[in-house]
């Protein structure tokens, strides 16, 4: 099967992600895609990747198509979002009528 999106880390990148992983610095997802971009830019199938790392092989393909189709930071930090799940629950829970 061809993969439609291809890795390709340029040489910032990669040392980048190396620093990320040597010192093992930041949140356990974000050390996670940093080692699935540097595999998959290696050259590993994405099977071998998800068994290695423990995650799911469509896990690899979001990490990479995120890689080539929003860039290589939110490849490796993720996705902001616009406001945090607890803040957004509090507002619903606000404008709810009250009983009474």
């Amino acid at each position: 099967m061809n993969k439609t999106y291809i890795v390709e880390l340029t040489d910032d990148e990669r040392s980048r992600l190396q620093e990320v992983v040597k010192k093992l610095k930041g949140a356990s997802q974000k050390l996670k895609r940093a080692n699935i971009l540097l595999k998959t830019d290696a050259g590993w199938t994405d099977t071998r990747i998800a068994e290695v790392l423990d995650c799911r092989t469509k896990t690899v393909e979001n990490v990479r198509q995120r890689f080539v189709e929003l860039g290589f930071e939110i490849a490796l930090h993720g996705k902001k979002r616009d406001e945090p799940q607890l803040e957004q629950l509090a507002k619903r829970h606000a404008a709810l009528p009250s009983d009474g």
